[in-house]
């Protein structure tokens, strides 16, 4: 069954907040609506996430998934002085590969955890995410993933997801989350740029999101 829309809109559990002794999320009685009608949550997991007030998610029990969205900070094929070593471009393969990544640990987290039916068309019980990874920067050239040569850096980089709830029928907005991350996993400042570990990194990442809306 689909969870109460506080664990999945504000992207919290009630219990994951009290464990950590911290206020549940909420929204505050004077909030005003943004202009898509949503109103900010305070407490939320997540660095943002804003909620239609008094949503009832209980008729859903199936969504639908968007295709993932991707947009650098910069543009990285424009080299600018002084960034040359943390504006780089990911390969086609590479990009295809975090965007199925993505899709596939949100997909995994709404089927196997909360019990979700993935479907391809709209209708009166399915939900539509549509997701976004936006202002990405990519700390590593792409040839040191390959075998080509040997790199080490302190950050692989980072990226914004952004991911909006919407009733697949009418199209509206009924919630919208956003967090910030950088994936990198070091215990001694620098980590060596290989494909596995970066995937790896990645996936943790991803992962992590999924499990927590």
């Amino acid at each position: 069954m689909p969870r109460n829309v506080l664990a999945l809109a504000l992207a919290a559990s009630v219990s994951a907040c009290a464990s950590a002794a911290t206020p549940p999320p909420s929204i505050a009685p004077d909030a005003q609506p943004s202009i898509d009608g949503l109103y900010r949550v305070d407490n939320s997991v997540l660095q943002f996430a804003e909620v239609k007030r008094d949503l009832d998610l209980t008729r859903y029990d199936a969504f639908m998934l968007g295709p993932v969205e991707v947009a650098y900070q910069q543009d990285p094929t424009v080299r600018t002085p002084g960034q040359q070593d943390s504006n780089f471009a990911l390969t086609e393969r590479q990009m295809e590969t975090l965007k199925d990544t993505f899709r596939d640990e949100i997909q995994t987290a709404l089927t196997e955890d909360d019990g979700y039916t993935l479907v391809e068309a709209s209708g009166p019980n399915v939900l539509r995410l549509d997701a976004y990874l936006i202002d990405l920067v990519v700390r590593f050239d792409r040839e040191a993933t390959v075998g080509r040569s040997r790199q080490y850096t302190e950050s692989y980089g980072e990226v914004t997801m952004i991911l909006e709830l919407k009733d697949s029928q009418s199209g509206e907005i009924l919630a919208r989350v956003a967090d910030r991350r950088d994936p990198t996993r070091t215990a001694y400042g620098v980590v060596e740029v290989r494909s596995t570990l970066v995937r790896s990194d990645v996936t943790r990442m991803f992962r992590y999101w999924g499990t927590t809306l």
